[in-house]
């Protein structure tokens, strides 16, 4: 979207291009608060029929329940799914780097198949640098997991 904003700059439609955003927020707003409304009549009509059948107070606590079950559900989720800032950064870092070398990768292909034409023996060495590295990978786990 960044890309589309400073081609529409450069092109001189920036004006055009901003509008267009402006009303696709607004709908969305909308779209957003009228959802939340849904729910709301949703909720309503379901506490009200309750309310018949059981009685108001046994369904206000049952609605008090349920809302405190799902809070402590969602501390669970929120406390499994944090992780500390140092592991956010080594996966960050590990992330970049991975994408770095299939960048090189990619950009050499076509010297490494040129290369691979002439001499089908090459073959055999990225096949033993992935055997190496998936028993290297085994023994790591391993030693990691006792």
């Amino acid at each position: 979207m960044l890309g589309q904003l400073i081609t529409k700059v450069f092109t001189g439609e920036a004006s055009i291009y901003i509008a267009r955003l402006r009303t696709a927020l607004v709908l969305y707003i909308v779209m957003a608060l009228l959802g939340l409304a849904a729910i709301a009549f949703l909720l309503n009509a379901l506490f009200t029929w309750l309310a018949f059948r059981y009685g108001h107070v046994q369904t206000s606590i049952g609605f008090g329940v349920v809302c405190l079950i799902g809070v402590a559900i969602m501390y669970v989720v929120l406390m499994v799914a944090r992780r500390p800032p140092r592991q956010r950064a080594r996966d960050r870092v590990q992330r970049d780097v991975a994408s770095i070398a299939s960048v090189a990768a990619v950009s050499n292909l076509p010297l490494i198949f040129r290369m691979l034409r002439r001499r089908k023996g090459l073959l055999l060495v990225p096949v033993g640098l992935a055997s190496v590295w998936g028993l290297f990978m085994a023994l790591r786990g391993y030693r990691d997991h006792d």
